[in-house]
């Protein structure tokens, strides 16, 4: 009896262990396996597929046979797949996935407590809202719609102040410091630069959507599948995974005026002065046009390089990742705010961008 008792308490610990190994894993597996996530499993099979279908229609369209081979070839390429870049973004994965929700969960702004407080402020000033008497369709349409392009609008202002202000550029720069472009690199964002983005998008869609709330009532609620934005959804499955590849897709005329192509977010990371600081929104370009930032894509892929100088160490390692953005970052700002040197080396890293290797984005020729 002794003897069970002590074997069911070791099976009982051996649980207790798994547990433990197992729980940091359960986040990761979440952000892969929600159909919402942008990092999700489904929505990279999505981006497989398009890119497969684009490679192939280009093909045709040139006259050329539809090689299977050769479209693997373009997808998959080894200098990108092999690159020391592309093993960085994936330790930045597995590192963000099993951590960062728990680090910088606690510190986001409520998006609801912003929405509802302007909401009562509204009210305060302005009155009760008279009860709108449109159908609950087009209500549902205007705060799904609204509440769409708050988080774009937000991606499109945080993105702007970490290109503009120095300090955040030296913890954005992480991201930019990819030679070479594959999904992983959503990854590839300092802890700090997702903290600020996340608080910053937080008050953008609290203050738009209180706006929306007011206006269209508490019934109006938006179209959603799988708990995400139908169209969050939309641009997750469409356009999101592919802008951080060296598949060259692009939207040209009006269309590339209104929405952001793959081929837009790769001039963004390009390492060419033309391309610094322009084509800064996520899925609209409509922010950037307004702004005078918007960079249009050409219908031919150009040899691009990416990347940026300015480090003290190794871009791909720990104390070049995480460590020393937040240092140079500290420096920064305290050398900005006490008027010391603003115009130091310091802040080269806004102008300066390293040339890296020169490779045409991936097509089919």
């Amino acid at each position: 009896m002794a003897f069970r008792q002590l074997t069911l308490g070791q099976g009982v610990a051996r649980l207790t262990v798994i547990e433990t190994l197992v729980s940091p894993l359960r986040p990761a597996a979440a952000t892969l396996l929600q159909p919402a996530s942008i990092s999700s499993i489904y929505s990279l099979g999505a981006a497989l597929m398009i890119a497969f279908a684009w490679l192939a229609l280009r093909r045709r369209r040139r006259g050329r046979p539809v090689v299977v081979k050769a479209l693997v070839r373009a997808i998959f390429s080894r200098r990108v797949l092999l690159h020391r870049s592309t093993f960085a973004d994936l330790a930045y994965c597995v590192i963000g996935l099993t951590t960062l929700g728990a680090i910088i969960g606690w510190a986001v702004v409520s998006t609801s407590w912003i929405s509802d407080g302007v909401a009562a402020f509204l009210t305060r000033c302005l009155g009760p809202h008279p009860e709108p008497h449109a159908p609950d369709f087009v209500l549902n349409g205007a705060r799904t719609l609204a509440l769409f392009l708050a988080y774009d609008l937000g991606f499109f202002i945080d993105h702007t102040l970490k290109h503009r202000i120095p300090a955040l550029w030296e913890l954005h720069k992480a991201h930019h410091s990819a030679e070479v472009l594959t999904p992983l690199v959503n990854f590839r964002v300092h802890p700090l630069d997702s903290l600020i983005l996340a608080n910053n998008l937080a008050l953008i869609i609290g203050l738009i959507g209180g706006a929306a709330q007011y206006a269209l009532g508490r019934q109006a609620v938006s179209f959603t599948l799988f708990d995400q934005n139908v169209l969050m959804l939309l641009y997750i499955y469409l356009t999101a995974q592919l802008q951080h590849s060296e598949i060259w897709i692009p939207f040209t005329g009006v269309w590339g005026r209104v929405f952001m192509s793959p081929a837009h977010h790769q001039l963004h990371h390009s390492a060419d002065p033309a391309h610094f600081n322009c084509n800064l929104g996520a899925s609209l370009a409509i922010w950037d046009w307004l702004a005078g930032s918007l960079r249009m894509p050409s219908v031919e892929p150009p040899r691009l390089a990416f990347g940026v100088s300015g480090h003290t160490h190794d871009p791909h390692g720990v104390m070049g990742l995480v460590v020393d953005p937040a240092i140079k970052a500290l420096i920064v700002l305290y050398r900005q705010l006490f008027g010391m040197g603003a115009r130091e080396p310091y802040l080269q890293g806004l102008t300066q961008r390293r040339p890296g290797n020169l490779a045409k984005s991936e097509s089919v020729e």
